[in-house]
């Protein structure tokens, strides 16, 4: 399989930068959540201390200590979000064979409430050959998404997926409040948001995330969306097949 960003003339081979990379972050994530963790906990210690002596804690200190686990949750996630852009569309991990439907099935039950979704997928793409953990992580972030900026009343979320010659296409569209035309690009970079960094969840990487891994795979994604109207997501990239997949071949199943 030659995965986006390969040159199918080149041999895929460990690159001693990427793997001084994913040492290097992963050295950070334990070292860094260590202090954090610490920050979280050391509140409710402080309080406890207080209850213990028979004292109230006085309003603004208590305040102040719930504003320290607040921003240590929040660097928590941003320190989650950047180990995780930093490690995915990984040149060392093999593409493999699976069933895209189920994969997004199963992110989707976790996502998005029961019955709040539908996917279409073409029978075409049973067998489809990229990284699985990236493709999970993608329509993970896509459909959060989807939830996380939607507001009022339920989401609803339809995915459609579809073999175009060799080209695999995918729609994720929501019913949510839609995306103005001036941020449609600049919703892809690092660490954007639309709402302050207080009011949102997450880190900020969700969908530089989904750039990344598409960009990877030699395809590209894009919005389409009116402020009011709702969203489509719209993801493409260069496919592979494999026939083997169950034992049967997967262009020779109907709908």
């Amino acid at each position: 399989m030659v995965t986006a960003g390969q040159n199918s003339s080149q041999e895929c081979r460990p690159c001693p930068a990427r793997t001084e990379v994913n040492m290097l972050m992963r050295r950070i994530g334990h070292d860094l959540r260590a202090p954090l963790r610490a920050l979280q906990i050391l509140p409710d210690w402080i309080a406890e201390e207080f209850e213990e002596a028979e004292t109230e804690i006085p309003p603004q200190a208590s305040e102040y200590m719930d504003m320290i686990k607040s921003k240590a949750c929040q660097m928590d996630s941003l320190l989650s979000g950047l180990l995780e852009y930093a490690l995915v569309a990984n040149p060392e991990i093999e593409a493999k064979s699976f069933d895209p439907r189920a994969a997004i099935e199963e992110v989707a039950q976790k996502a998005l409430p029961s019955g709040s979704y539908e996917i279409e997928m073409d029978p075409a793409l049973l067998g489809l050959m990229v990284v699985e953990e990236d493709f999970r992580i993608l329509f993970q972030h896509l459909l959060s998404n989807a939830v996380r900026h939607h507001g009022q009343g339920t989401a609803y979320v339809r995915i459609v997926g579809q073999l175009d010659g060799k080209t695999a296409v995918f729609q994720i569209e929501d019913n949510g409040p839609g995306i103005e035309a001036k941020f449609h690009q600049s919703i892809f970079e690092p660490f954007v948001t639309l709402k302050p960094r207080d009011e949102v969840e997450g880190s900020g990487l969700g969908l530089a995330v989904t750039k990344k891994i598409s960009e990877w795979w030699g395809g590209d994604i894009s919005v389409r969306s009116e402020f009011g109207r709702g969203t489509v997501f719209s993801l493409q990239f260069p496919a592979e097949i494999s026939a083997s997949l169950f034992g049967q071949n997967s262009h020779s199943r109907q709908r």
